[in-house]
């Protein structure tokens, strides 16, 4: 090794956050959750939290950040110390985010180091047994004998189920009407109430009220069907192959934190998502898991952002904050 190479070493060695790096964890890792106690996101952390746990060997403890979309937990996760002790659970929102909102306290795209997904799910269009459209091409049908006239509900403006449909409003030539509720309860609870018939929702939200008959599935926006609804026909199956959308969750950490902790926290997220105790509820709820490394999760991260910053500029959909 030469004279540059040994200085170097010494002086790694001799820096503190080094040696802080290689003992991580040291103590209990938290795990912010940018949502309410209760939902999917939730459920999905504690999961994993457990999962992540037995691989690191100390506590991974569950914080619930809810509020403001999402921005809340987000906002807090970006200012906390770089050293892996504060964890954000990610997903969807916080790629379409940056499209909705004038001001953000971060750059999601950039402030985050996007270690390691975790699993992912589609949408689901569903309509009340007694919607006249037994297929999707039906739906087109009838969609366009009436523009503007079909309402369909989502939990709020710029949700995911919202910039579903509006994708596939462009893709169908059809115009809809939307609803826009506060929060996915009470737009699903309207839609099995009969006052609305339209609506996508997450597959496993979807899933209990398709097995009962309340609801009825149309088309699913995986690429491929999915193991829970094999009936059910993709978008791309109907001949709309840019309908490929999926909710996802996974792992960010604050900007600067070291290498040797993104790489632990990958592989304990890996780790996590193969323990049966982890994959089965998730996979029964339709979810499926989302592998790939911290360098694929980052290309994916920000091919999401573009692509949900086009679909909202045409949409022309802002949020105030």
């Amino acid at each position: 090794m030469g004279a540059i190479g040994v200085i170097g070493a010494a002086g790694l060695a001799a820096w503190p956050g080094a040696a802080a790096a290689q003992d991580w964890p040291a103590r209990p890792v938290r795990l912010v959750v940018p949502t309410s106690p209760g939902g999917a996101s939730d459920r999905l952390a504690r999961l994993l939290a457990t999962g992540m746990g037995s691989y690191l060997g100390q506590t991974v403890v569950v914080d619930n950040k809810g509020g403001a979309g999402g921005t809340l937990g987000t906002a807090a996760v970006s200012k906390a110390p770089p050293d892996g002790y504060t964890l954000l659970l990610t997903g969807a929102f916080n790629t379409i985010n940056p499209g909705l909102y004038a001001k953000l306290p971060y750059d999601y795209v950039n402030d985050f180091v996007h270690i390691a997904p975790m699993t992912q799910g589609p949408n689901v269009l569903v309509v009340r047994p007694d919607f006249p459209a037994a297929t999707l091409a039906d739906f087109v049908k009838h969609a366009k004998a009436q523009p503007g006239a079909v309402d369909f509900a989502s939990g709020g403006n710029g949700t995911s189920g919202h910039l579903a449909m509006e994708m596939f409003q462009r893709a169908a030539g059809i115009r809809l009407n939307h609803i826009a509720y506060k929060g996915a309860a009470p737009a699903l609870q309207d839609v099995l109430g009969g006052t609305v018939k339209v609506i996508a929702l997450n597959q496993d939200t979807a899933l209990p009220h398709l097995k009962a008959g309340r609801l009825k599935a149309l088309a699913i926006s995986s690429a491929q069907r999915n193991p829970a609804l094999p009936d059910v026909p993709t978008f791309v199956e109907a001949g709309y192959p840019d309908m490929v959308i999926t909710s996802w969750a996974g792992v960010d950490a604050p900007k600067g934190t070291p290498q040797a902790v993104i790489d632990r926290v990958a592989a304990a997220v890996a780790h996590a998502v193969r323990l049966p105790q982890v994959r089965q509820p998730l996979e029964a709820d339709g979810w499926i898991a989302f592998d790939g490394s911290p360098a694929e999760f980052d290309a994916f991260v920000r091919k999401e952002a573009s692509r949900w910053a086009e679909v909202i500029r045409a949409a022309q959909i802002r949020i105030d904050q």
